[in-house]
């Protein structure tokens, strides 16, 4: 691999302690971005890390792990449920991130433009 960075997939897991049952919410890390032109003396807007939990129909956002902590502690209370945070290596998206690399490579080598017939003057279409 090229960038042997590792992705590494998070999830909350909430059991309830009365049933056994447990369900597991995806947890995402996300950056906001703003594209929006600024006038010329105003500071840019800061990008913002975010992490967004998907719990049934809803996705939450939190700002940090513990505001993340403190929501589902109010939804989930101690007496009542076990909450516990885990994390695995995902190859999978390591993969996809390699060949999405790979192609963006090949694109900035001119590979897009191998495949096409060299244009001459007044030869369009």
């Amino acid at each position: 691999m090229r960038n042997q960075k590792q992705i590494l997939r998070y999830w909350v897991e909430i059991r309830e302690l009365a049933s056994g049952s447990v369900r597991t919410l995806p947890l995402t890390a996300v950056v906001r971005i703003c594209l929006a032109k600024r006038k010329k003396n105003e500071a840019p807007i800061p990008n913002e890390e975010l992490l967004h939990l998907k719990d049934e129909a809803e996705t939450w956002e939190a700002k940090s792990l513990d505001e993340l902590r403190a929501r589902l502690r109010d939804k989930y209370s101690d007496e009542a449920f076990e909450r516990t945070l885990h994390f695995e290596r995902d190859r999978e998206a390591e993969e996809r991130r390699e060949s999405a690399l790979n192609g963006l490579a090949w694109l900035a080598e001119g590979g897009f433009t191998d495949g096409l017939p060299p244009l001459r003057a007044g030869t369009i279409g």
